[in-house]
């Protein structure tokens, strides 16, 4: 065992010693986002973060990095081809190779040993790049990384400022015609204003509408204003005019009352009528103190005559002049409202004229805007030619390796001595087997010695990046076969069911048994009804003596008649007391008295049940929903006439045999006891243990014990199995060898309820699995860890 452990460990290091030396030297980018062009038109909108392009973005540019294109230009700036560091054997197989004219096959050599060498991996939680490059030259090593770093950045760089001279000459284009626009805006804008008259020295959008609107309203508040009075003074002069006319006597006061203070003639009509009223009292006193024929009366008559022709004279003049007034208001009125319909125009139109303007002065200014935005932006661009930016920055450059990556002394020798060790175990086994001449168990263990040996060392199991993270461990499983499938288990365990009552009902149409009525006896409950509409219809129970009686037919004896036959006995007395000559009677027993059956024990639903039709054992056994999981096959019926003698029962699990013994006519009263099934314990090292339902009547054996608990593990000791038993003087343990009885070799012994049957553990089967399982899995480690060495190193 130690010389095998030496012997590996020095190959390992001899390994180490000779192996050429590798160097890795690594360079760190971060991943910023694409630079805001100072092109661009919309940048006032929020650019996407560089934390939210997400991996996509950071893998697209690894994969810009990995790419042949990128590598070629590496390749030809620093002439690997040249270098032996980086391909030994190129000037061997290429000797007619040129830089200028390069063959396919050529450089798919170039190109495939590039990628090879060279790793691009992203940083995790972070948006920085990772770039190694692994050769046997240090400073190989560190060039080519940085050689990688200033060719992208010199390609993105190129491929901007083409871009952005692209856009620049877009733009000059967009500007020239915006300038046209420019210029067409304002000429627009000084025509539109000499025909419509507007002049404004406002530098707002907006103040030459709000200038013409509010004159306009001005003017029109004001016309508005003044029609409304002539309206008014209209209708007033109207009004008066009319009054006067019509001479009705209030409209004419209230009328010289508001005209009194500003018309002349009202006022002289007024003093005249004064004059008049008071000559007719002066008339009246003297005619009554003189008589009619007083020469004062006959004067003051004359004056009467010739003030109200003075009135007559004056209240003409004044009506005229009052209808003058009234059509120069009229006159008036319609000059005003005239006059408001054409300001209403007026100021319409210049406001129409003035939003006009407003709006074409909006799109001037926004053409004009625009224009001034694109000339700022064709002067950045001037700048934007030379700029430099970015979509990476650089964190480290690659430094020049002191140490080599490989080999490692250290992480090879460790890797050695574990495998060693376990080949060293498995050849012990192997030794051990053949001293025993167990060739099976030899020959599995020299087989895995050989693979192990082959595979070196157990592989670390790779990160991302390829590079050994850690002794691969692989959770053991507990058995190595398929388990059984859970359909394919005995029926035994197939308990608990809705339909248990399976178990010991077996279907068949025997299983359905004809009716048969109970027979009629004191205390049931019987419903009597004749058929022909008589009032024969009764309710009745029967007496002790056995007999009901009926309105009709008296007294009538029924014990121990069913139905039809205590129908037939109701008719035959309703002839003889001639009653009915055919009479159609109908018997129906609506409720028994005592005579029900009690089934009990190990069923789904134990309890009384009524003895009405059904009367064999199994009957009784559905109606109690069947029988339990854990239910034997043994029976006891105990009758009431015979309490103190049982009768045991055994049932049919086949179902052949329904009737006879298997299925029993009972008895009301009886009482039906469903005994319980054993149980045999199967406990150790099999797939299932656990208890398992016995049969007190067919007993089971080992082997089908065994093969209840779904047989025994791969790390079963099949000869030191133990049969414990419970008897009247203690415990019994026998041991069994469980090999042979599979085989046949030796009797299979019956097992009883309450027996425990024991599988023990093999250390050494264990130890040899196990052993197994961790060398398969160092073996598949190690193809897998031995292959991204050599890819990573060729």
């Amino acid at each position: 065992m130690l010389a095998l452990v030496g012997t590996l460990i020095g190959a390992s290091l001899v390994y180490c010693l000779v192996a050429p030396k590798e160097y890795v030297a690594s360079g760190e980018i971060e991943f910023r986002g694409a630079p805001e062009s100072l092109l661009a038109t919309d940048r006032n909108e929020p650019s996407a973060s560089a934390a939210a392009l997400g991996q996509l973005q950071l893998e697209t540019l690894a994969n810009a990095l990995r790419s042949e294109q990128l590598a070629w230009d590496v390749i030809t700036r620093l002439k690997l081809y040249e270098k032996p560091a980086f391909a030994r054997s190129f000037q061997r197989r290429f000797r007619d190779f040129r830089p200028d004219r390069v063959s396919k096959d050529a450089e798919e050599y170039l190109l495939r040993r590039f990628d090879r060498r060279l790793t691009v991996e992203s940083l995790p939680h972070t948006l920085v790049l990772s770039i190694r490059f692994r050769s046997r030259d240090p400073e190989l090593s560190a060039a080519v990384v940085n050689a990688l770093i200033e060719e992208y950045e010199r390609r993105e760089r190129d491929s901007r400022l083409q871009a952005s001279a692209g856009r620049a000459e877009w733009l000059g284009t967009q500007l020239e015609e915006m300038k046209k626009r420019v210029d067409q805006d304002v000429l627009r804008l000084a025509d539109f204003q000499r025909t419509n008259g507007i002049v404004t020295a406002s530098a707002r959008a907006g103040a030459v509408a709000d200038v013409a609107q509010n004159g306009v309203m001005t003017e029109i508040e004001e016309a508005n204003r003044a029609l409304a009075n002539a309206t008014a003074e209209r209708i007033g002069r109207e009004a008066e005019y009319e009054a006067v006319r019509k001479g009705d006597p209030e409209l004419a006061v209230s009328a010289e009352r508001a005209l009194s203070s500003g018309n002349p003639q009202m006022s002289l009509l007024q003093q005249l009528r004064a004059r008049r009223s008071d000559l007719e009292l002066e008339e009246a006193r003297l005619e009554i103190e003189h008589g009619p024929n007083f020469p004062r009366v006959v004067e003051i008559r004359t004056e009467l005559r010739d003030t109200d022709l003075q009135i007559k004279e004056t209240h003409a003049k004044l009506v005229e002049s009052l209808r003058s007034a009234w059509k120069t208001s009229v006159a008036r009125e319609a000059l005003l409202r005239k006059n408001v319909n054409e300001v209403t125009g007026a100021g319409l139109k210049l406001s129409g004229a003035a939003l006009s303007y407003e709006s074409m002065w909006q799109e001037a200014n926004t053409n004009r805007e625009t224009y001034l935005a694109l000339l700022q932006r064709s002067e950045e661009a001037k700048v934007a030619m030379g700029s430099r930016g970015s979509t990476i920055r650089v964190i480290d450059y690659a430094r020049v390796p002191a140490k080599p990556d490989s080999p490692n002394a250290l992480l090879d020798l460790t890797i050695t001595a574990f495998v060693s060790m376990w080949l060293a175990v498995v050849a012990v086994l192997a030794i051990e087997s053949l001293r025993k001449r167990n060739l099976p168990t030899a020959a599995i263990s020299i087989l895995i010695a050989i693979g192990a040996s082959l595979s070196q060392a157990q592989a670390p199991t790779p990160n991302t990046s390829g590079l050994p993270a850690g002794v691969a461990h692989s959770p053991q499983t507990m058995d190595l076969r398929m388990m059984p499938n859970a359909k394919d288990a005995p029926d035994v365990w197939k308990t608990g069911r809705a339909g248990g009552a399976s178990a010991g009902t077996p279907p068949g149409p025997e299983h359905s048994a004809v009716v048969m009525a109970a027979p009629i006896g004191p205390g049931d409950l019987l419903e009597v009804t004749e058929g022909h509409g008589t009032d024969l219809r009764e309710n009745v129970r029967v007496s002790e003596a056995g007999t009901v009686v009926l309105p009709l037919a008296g007294e009538v004896d029924v014990r121990g008649l069913d139905e039809r036959s205590a129908a037939h006995a109701i008719e035959k007395a309703l002839i003889v007391n001639g009653m009915l000559r055919r009479p159609q009677v109908k018997v129906l027993v609506t409720a028994y008295a005592g005579q029900d059956v009690s089934v009990l024990g190990e069923v789904v639903r134990p309890g009384v049940y009524s003895f009405t039709v059904h009367h064999k054992l199994l009957d009784l056994i559905s109606l109690a929903s069947g029988l339990s999981p854990n239910a034997g096959r043994l029976v006891s019926i105990t009758h009431r006439s015979d309490p103190e003698k049982p009768e045991a029962v055994v049932l049919d699990p086949s179902g052949i045999d329904p009737g006879g013994k298997h299925n029993p006519e009972l008895e009301a009263g009886d009482t039906v006891q469903v005994g319980r099934a054993g149980l045999v314990y199967v406990v150790g090292d099999v797939i299932r243990p656990g208890g398992f339902p016995v049969d007190p009547v067919q007993a089971i054996t080992v082997v089908q014990a065994i093969s209840l608990a779904w047989g025994p593990t791969q790390n079963a000791s099949l000869k030191e199995a133990v049969l414990i038993r419970e008897q009247p003087g203690g415990r019994t343990v026998t041991t069994l060898n469980l090999k042979r009885m599979l085989r046949g070799k030796d009797p299979d012994l019956p097992v009883r309820d309450r027996d425990i049957l024991f599988v023990p553990n093999s250390m050494a089967k264990n130890l040899i699995n196990r052993s197994l399982e961790s060398v398969v899995q160092s073996a598949v480690g190690v193809s897998i860890y031995s292959g991204l060495v050599y890819s990573q190193r060729y």
